[in-house]
């Protein structure tokens, strides 16, 4: 049996009056303290809107950032931004205060919401679902609700604690946008000849592990570079970036050009990376060849003669998976590869999936809308795990939940 028949959807459930604890993913961009837009926000809004018109009480959990960075703050923006699309009041509860109390007296068709999970100390450790019950706070939370929903699988790659701890304690069940997800995933993976995968973005950590798997694997048939990972690409073909390396250097990228030049040499062919990149010289973009590398201007994005040949492999293809922007599209001039990603993605005639937090906010800010392509996914790690087959603990568990209605 398939896992997406294994997992129950809350949909089939009669939730009026119960308590539900609802795992979201609220984890967005943050600059100066202030939450900026998200997509994230936008879609699971809909789930809780959906739960309370059918008289839940929701208890919302989220995460956001990690702990050490900017964006590593508590969630009472979250909370005003789903308040403000309610029109209702949202009450927030920090984990010292008496939560135990609020969730008791919530009222049917309310919502309130707990503080940043990652405030908990046990909350990132991986372990088991069954250890993580063990919790006193998991205990806690679990014995004042009747059922668990997952929303998001953009954390079902983590066994954290609010996440899969909830499982062995309570009737669990995923929730519309997980099951969304799910199910545009399983056509995916039945589309296997023909398909192509563009990767970009700054975490090539993440997108080698994957691009290797999926070209070893066959699940793709070509991978197409940009970003950070098709400069290291150039660099790894024996190339000098110039001022460029240095940024790289500063991220820590440079130590993946090794692994980048071995996956180019075992995938002879199949991994396409820029022939041309635009820079921004005398503050306007200027297009370069990589004869003329390298150059004391910063690269911001893929050239033209890229973008035609990308454009050409995603025509032809039955299925594209698009993961991580090709360039800076937050600048209106470095924004153009991306741009034309996109453009390419709404006029093809095979399936297109896009997935990832910058991938997503890029469609957004540069004006195309979910409807235009196959399915938008608001995972990034969790969605290319999924695609090469990896297990993803949260699914593992909801799968084999034990305690069902």
């Amino acid at each position: 049996m398939e896992l997406i028949e294994k997992i129950k959807p809350i949909e089939d459930m009669e939730v009026s009056g119960k308590t539900i604890l609802l795992r979201v993913d609220l984890n967005s961009s943050v600059k100066d303290g202030k939450l900026l837009h998200s997509p994230k926000v936008a879609e699971h809004f809909k789930t809780i809107k959906k739960l309370l018109d059918a008289k839940a009480k929701v208890v919302i959990l989220s995460h956001q950032g990690r702990k050490g960075r900017e964006d590593f703050i508590d969630l009472k923006q979250h909370r005003d931004k789903l308040a403000e699309m309610l029109g209702d009041e949202i009450g927030f509860y920090t984990w010292n205060s008496n939560y135990e109390k609020a969730i008791k007296e919530l009222g049917e068709g309310k919502a309130l919401m707990l503080d940043n999970t990652r405030f908990l100390e046990f909350e990132a450790e991986n372990k088991s679902p069954e250890e993580h019950a063990k919790e006193p706070v998991i205990k806690k939370l679990a014995s004042l609700a009747d059922y668990y929903v997952l929303d998001a699988l953009s954390v079902a790659h983590r066994s954290h604690a609010t996440v899969v701890g909830f499982i062995p304690l309570l009737p669990s069940y995923a929730g519309p946008v997980l099951m969304s997800e799910l199910r545009a995933l399983e056509r995916v993976k039945k589309i296997k000849d023909n398909s192509v995968l563009i990767l970009g973005g700054m975490k090539p950590e993440d997108s080698l592990f994957v691009m290797e798997k999926m070209l070893k694997e066959r699940r793709v048939s070509k991978v197409l570079l940009g970003g950070a990972l098709g400069e290291l690409a150039i660099m790894a073909k024996g190339a000098k970036l110039g001022i460029k390396e240095k940024f790289l250097e500063e991220k820590g990228l440079l130590e993946f050009v090794p692994e980048v030049r071995a996956l180019l040499t075992k995938f002879k062919g199949r991994i396409l990376f820029p022939a041309d990149l635009a820079v921004r010289r005398n503050g306007l973009r200027e297009e370069i060849s990589l004869a003329e590398l390298p150059v004391n201007d910063m690269i911001f994005d893929i050239g033209e003669i890229t973008i035609n040949t990308y454009e050409n492999a995603i025509r032809k293809a039955e299925l594209v998976i698009y993961n991580g922007p090709v360039g800076k599209f937050e600048s209106y001039q470095f924004a153009f590869g991306t741009r034309k990603m996109f453009d390419a993605l709404a006029g093809a005639r095979g399936f297109t999936l896009i997935g990832g937090g910058d991938t997503v906010t890029a469609m957004i800010r540069l004006g195309f809308k979910s409807t235009e392509f196959g399915h938008v996914s608001l995972a990034g790690k969790a969605l290319l795990m999924f695609l090469t087959g990896a297990e993803l603990p949260a699914l593992t568990a909801l799968a084999n939940a034990k305690i069902r209605e």
